[in-house]
């Protein structure tokens, strides 16, 4: 039932959502056309070769999920390629990513839910300068994140093992400034609004929220409902999957839906 849920609210978004030449807002417009549309940024080689291992891996790990799960496969016991094809997020989005952190260069980031570091990698790589910090709760998972990173080379992340209800809050108190958030935890409207307002209280003035899975369920559409409401938020972006929060206080309040 949720597959069809999802696949009738995309048809949806696909008849509502607007293209690049119905938008006013020059920031919007630059956005969207150097950001979400441009199509000339080629995929990181390294990173595609990495996920097609990871795609015919069929090793098997233990999971120990704190979040609501996956809705493809809830067993705790899953093959490499299968978290790898269900849970990461796909080149796409990775790219997407990608291109946030390269026009933006935040310097400090942090990710919730690291899985195997697919997400993680495409963050790192757009800004080799900046300081991620991603939280995963399942052991089994952070150390194949780690392989994955060493193997991509990449030094600019730390990994922070636990429930994210406990270790979120203990690296936000440790951080000076938050420029940019990845949330990819559990999926569910109490949880994703905790991480919001535990965010909030440490962001900079011009930090940008990205949300996993805003219409992963209804619940999960009610959290990004009453994160646009927020007086905190003032731009947001929904691209089905994901959507992106600024709240940058020069900008106008807006809410857009924008074809991806």
């Amino acid at each position: 039932m949720k597959l069809i849920r999802i696949v009738l609210k995309y048809l949806q978004y696909l008849l509502i959502s607007k293209g690049k030449y119905n938008l006013h807002s020059p920031f919007l417009y630059n956005i969207v056309s150097k950001i979400i549309l441009n199509s000339k940024t080629k995929d990181l080689k390294d990173i595609a070769e990495l996920r097609s291992q990871l795609n015919k891996n069929n090793n098997i790990v233990n999971i120990n999920d704190f979040g609501e799960g996956s809705t493809i496969n809830n067993s705790k016991q899953r093959r490499i390629k299968d978290i790898a094809k269900n849970s990461a997020k796909n080149s796409k989005f990775g790219m997407l990513l990608y291109r946030i952190v390269g026009y933006f260069k935040p310097q400090t980031i942090i990710e919730i839910g690291t899985s195997l570091g697919i997400s993680t990698s495409y963050i790192a790589k757009a800004n080799p300068d900046s300081k991620i910090y991603t939280l995963e709760g399942c052991s089994e998972t952070i150390k194949i994140a780690q392989q994955n990173f060493s193997h991509l080379g990449l030094k600019n992340i730390k990994i922070i093992k636990g429930d994210f209800k406990d270790t979120l809050d203990r690296t936000i108190s440790k951080i000076e400034d938050i420029d940019l958030a990845f949330i990819d935890g559990n999926h569910n409207y109490h949880a994703t609004l905790e991480y919001f307002n535990l965010i909030m209280e440490n962001v900079n003035e011009n930090a940008i929220l990205i949300f996993d899975d805003i219409h992963w369920s209804n619940d999960m559409e009610k959290a990004w409902d009453k994160i646009k409401e927020s007086s905190k938020v003032k731009l947001t972006i929904d691209l089905f999957f994901v959507g992106l929060v600024f709240i940058d206080k020069k900008l106008s309040k807006e809410n857009y839906i924008i074809r991806f």
